[in-house]
């Protein structure tokens, strides 16, 4: 358990935003169906929506209407399948008193909410990146999207069909967007949802199903909130299934799903490695990694010369080895969802296989696991029927990405380890006798089991809640209140604390600060008007 705790703080994060958002011909369906996640899409927002009703055009009398079967969709002439084309455009300008970035690019605003609360400097003596994380401003419509979606009735049940982009790929993508601001804010179309549906299955990229949207805030922040549970938009198969009620209990909906896998460690310096981490642009345990001068030629490459594995730390000449994260086994997970006229409750659980693996002698395996239960409240006292409160709560050990704020980014890992821990002051502490050179090199000597034996993981307990409450001034006017928290504890004694990753030549400049975060906590409050039910502004 952590003894020297690190703790990431954002000192009004997102200040006052202001989004604009025009939703073309969004449909009145399920949260999960539509994708409007963080937040414009949440169950209080489809209520506006279904006042628009089914799209009905005007045609002469004993014509056949072309109305699809589904709200804004039309039928495809010829056939029996509705297709609904639509989307949202939104603005988003944000002010950030504390915590903001700087570098803007052409994503334009960073995101607000985790992950960007995770990367925020931490405030601790000679940081001098804390100090640029003041007065920030910046504007962006990167969370503009486009949606196509088509049904089909089928003899097997409902063929659905998904396809949406929107347009973060500067922000998370390989494109090159540097200095796109200066002329035209040049953004690249990143994709959220690819997936179809027949009956009762479903395969793509969608939301897992234990990410309980309709227990989702309604925030501005893109990225939303630290205590909420899930990942975001994944690929994955889902089989769901209507339970009839039994032993006193009502009728609910089970699904289960298997998610396409990720593994991440935390590792001495504060890095955290993910399974698709590159080890020549990492610096682990402060040491940099660049050109050997002896060649000229990049580390990776003089070792692929030299017919060795793995990157050389140019301090000891000794190797680092390969990236030692594996995935194996896509992750297993249900949720059990009980509607009722109050709203509705969510049980969700998942476990998750990690593995080290290097090729040569490690080769460790973890088993990750934890859920909660999530929901909504309708309290209607006072005679405010359109009142929500929303809550969830989870806990688990190794749940790594899970416990990233439904759909933030993975900014809590499954693992903490000593692997790259170098032989001195920290490798001692953390038990690697042979520090880096555990696969050994000819000038140094070969490698052993005993050297791999010093290289040790641990799952990393968490747990996190969130609750809000939305109230109705109006018809169209509302506000949200919500709290929320996630908390770590990893293990000091494999990747170490701020102040011996320090000493022993870590990182201490802006995010990913040596040592991870021992706890995330965000608060919003907001005032959102639609003037029209498709037209939110806040």
């Amino acid at each position: 358990m952590i003894r020297k705790r690190t703790i990431g703080i954002l000192a009004a994060l997102g200040g006052p935003t202001v989004a604009l958002a025009l939703l073309l011909g969004v449909p009145a369906a399920k949260a999960d169906d539509t994708n409007l996640q963080a937040n414009p899409e949440l169950a209080q927002r489809l209520d506006q929506l279904a006042q628009v009703g089914t799209a009905k055009p005007q045609v002469p009398a004993g014509t056949a209407t072309i109305a699809g079967s589904f709200p804004r969709s039309f039928l495809i002439p010829g056939t029996d399948t509705s297709l609904l084309v639509g989307g949202q455009l939104e603005l988003d300008a944000g002010y950030w008193f504390s915590g903001g970035n700087n570098n803007n690019v052409g994503a334009g605003s960073p995101i607000a909410g985790v992950p960007g609360l995770s990367g925020v400097p931490l405030n601790f003596p000679g940081n001098i990146a804390k100090s640029r994380t003041n007065g920030i401003f910046n504007p962006s419509v990167y969370a503009s999207r486009l949606h196509i979606e088509t049904r089909t009735p089928t003899a097997y049940g409902q063929a659905q069909t998904v396809l949406e982009f929107d347009f973060l790929g500067c922000a998370l993508g390989g494109i090159d967007c540097n200095n796109t601001v200066a002329g035209n804010d040049g953004l690249g179309a990143r994709i959220r949802l690819a997936y179809a549906t027949l009956g009762p299955f479903a395969a793509g990229q969608m939301w897992n199903p234990a990410a309980d949207l309709a227990s989702f805030p309604e925030t501005l922040d893109l990225g939303c909130c630290a205590g909420l549970y899930g990942v975001g938009r994944l690929p994955e198969v889902v089989w769901t299934t209507d339970v009839p009620a039994f032993a006193g209990i009502p009728p609910s909906t089970f699904a289960f799903a298997l998610i396409d896998p990720e593994d991440s460690a935390a590792t001495p310096g504060g890095q955290t490695l993910t399974n698709n981490t590159n080890l020549q642009n990492v610096s682990l345990a402060g040491v940099a990694f660049g050109i050997n001068p002896a060649t000229g030629l990049p580390f990776s490459q003089a070792n692929t010369n030299a017919g060795l594995l793995g990157t050389l730390n140019p301090g000891s000449n000794q190797l680092i080895g390969t990236n030692p994260l594996k995935t194996e086994w896509p992750d297993p997970e249900f949720a059990w969802t009980w509607q009722q006229p109050w709203g509705h409750l969510q049980l969700h659980g998942v476990v998750h296989q990690a593995a080290m693996v290097d090729g040569a002698h490690i080769d460790q395996q973890y088993i990750g696991y934890g859920g909660g239960v999530s929901g909504d409240v309708k309290p209607g006292w006072l005679g405010w029927q359109k009142d929500d409160i929303g809550f969830g709560a989870w806990a688990g050990n190794g749940l790594g990405r899970y416990a990233g704020g439904g759909g933030a980014g993975n900014y809590f890992p499954y693992l903490a380890t000593n692997y790259g821990a170098p032989v001195g002051a920290l490798g001692n502490t953390t038990g690697n006798p042979c520090g880096y050179g555990h696969l050994g090199v000819p000038s140094v000597g070969p490698g052993s089991a005993a050297c791999a034996a010093g290289v040790r993981a641990q799952t990393i307990p968490e747990w996190g809640t969130e609750i809000w409450y939305q109230h109705w001034w109006t018809p169209t006017l509302r506000s949200t209140l919500d709290f929320g928290v996630a908390h770590q504890d990893g293990a000091t004694a494999l990747v170490g604390g701020l102040a011996a990753a320090a000493a022993a030549g870590g990182s201490t400049n802006g995010a990913g600060v040596s040592g991870i975060n021992k706890a995330l906590v965000n608060v919003h409050l907001n005032l959102l008007w639609s003037p029209v039910p498709f037209i939110n502004t806040g």
